[in-house]
């Protein structure tokens, strides 16, 4: 029951923060990232944490869920899993984590600015 409850709510989050949703236009206004993060192995830092029960492979229940550092505001997340299958009939399955932020930040030139965003 909660899956259900949690993918509509979510939807109509992301839905409510589009309809008053503004772009960031200054110069250098990308938002400073959190640090830290999940290192790929030989590859980038990903800035993002994945809070959840460490039993099933997240990183634990007390984690940042907000890949934006300096960030004040709303945050909405969701893990959602299934399967999905291909055009040649291979079946996957998925976990895909979505996350949306409303809210003031400030950003690497040090400007106070407000934005909406969204991580799939």
């Amino acid at each position: 029951m909660r899956a259900r409850f949690s993918v509509p709510l979510l939807v109509a989050v992301a839905v409510t923060l589009s309809l008053f949703s503004g772009t960031a236009t200054a110069v250098g206004s990308d938002p400073k990232p959190i640090p830290g993060g999940i290192q790929i192995p030989d590859g980038p830092l990903i800035h993002v944490f994945a809070p959840g029960p460490v039993d099933l492979g997240f990183q634990g229940e007390n984690v940042e869920p907000n890949t934006i550092t300096d960030f004040s505001g709303f945050s909405a997340m969701a893990y959602i899993a299934g399967t999905a299958r291909d055009a040649d009939g291979n079946s996957y399955t998925m976990v895909n984590d979505m996350r949306v932020y409303r809210g003031t930040y400030v950003s690497e030139d040090g400007s106070v600015l407000t934005g909406t965003f969204a991580f799939i």
